[in-house]
């Protein structure tokens, strides 16, 4: 399928995330219903009813979502590495909680407050794991996350939905 596709508005060339990173277990997704993807967009609340989403609030530059290609050349793996700053008892008691299981990910441009999505059912989610848990670049204490999908056609898709916030 070939495409005229102009010049790309500048919002879109900038790459900068937001420093908060959205969350949902994929058990509080409705896998069943996936919305297939629109303009590589989706229009439709992938949360199962009642459940909402949760943050990591992270260092904006570590978020770096990165989808590069997969054995077969129509899938993409995607890999995002949030970093928290700072160790606390409810951070430690989260990753430990939390590592191995598979999340469905939101994060937001700054240039334009566009939301992408990540994770889908057909990459089975991303995994959760951390690479360090102490002294980070910088010197800094902190968390070095990985969640990181298997081989999916969409790694990345525009995500056009108010998200619901858990207190």
């Amino acid at each position: 399928m070939l495409t005229n596709i102009k010049k790309q508005p500048g919002p879109s060339k900038q790459n900068a995330p937001m420093f908060r990173l959205y969350l949902a277990d994929l058990n509080d997704v409705d896998v069943n219903n996936w919305p297939a993807s629109v303009n590589a967009t989706i229009t439709t609340d992938i949360l199962l009813p009642s459940k909402k989403w949760n943050f990591i609030d992270s260092t904006a530059k570590s978020i770096n979502p990165s989808a590069g290609p997969g054995e077969s050349p129509l899938n993409g793996i995607l890999t995002l590495t949030p970093v928290i700053e700072g160790i606390t008892k409810e951070s430690l008691a989260w990753i430990y909680a939390n590592v191995g299981n598979d999340f469905i990910a939101v994060w937001e441009r700054c240039s334009d407050k566009q939301l992408f999505i990540a994770g889908s059912p057909c990459s089975s989610g991303l995994k959760l794991s951390y690479t360090n848990i102490g002294t980070l670049d910088g010197g800094i204490g902190g968390i070095a996350l990985q969640l990181q999908g298997q081989e999916c056609p969409e790694p990345i898709l525009m995500y056009d939905v108010v998200l619901d916030i858990a207190p």
